[in-house]
């Protein structure tokens, strides 16, 4: 089915044929589908590396304050 497009004074308006705008933007559709697919892949893989490479509790041992004469010795 082909509609014609008007402007706002009623007439039709140049090169609106719906056959060749149906094309480049289904071409674009999958294009944006595409990069958002991309775009969550790369989010995914950053936050599995992060979980998988790096503990969620790092071992970080604070030295303990009952003998402060060793560490002002250094």
């Amino acid at each position: 089915m082909l509609t014609e497009k008007f402007d706002a004074y009623g007439e039709v308006l140049p090169g609106a044929a719906r056959g060749k705008r149906d094309a480049a933007g289904s071409a674009s559709a999958v294009l944006s589908r595409v990069g958002q697919s991309l775009f969550w892949l790369l989010v995914v893989m950053i936050v599995s590396a992060r979980i998988i490479y790096y503990p969620a509790s790092p071992t970080f041992v604070v030295g303990s304050a009952g003998e402060p004469t060793h560490t002002v010795a250094r």
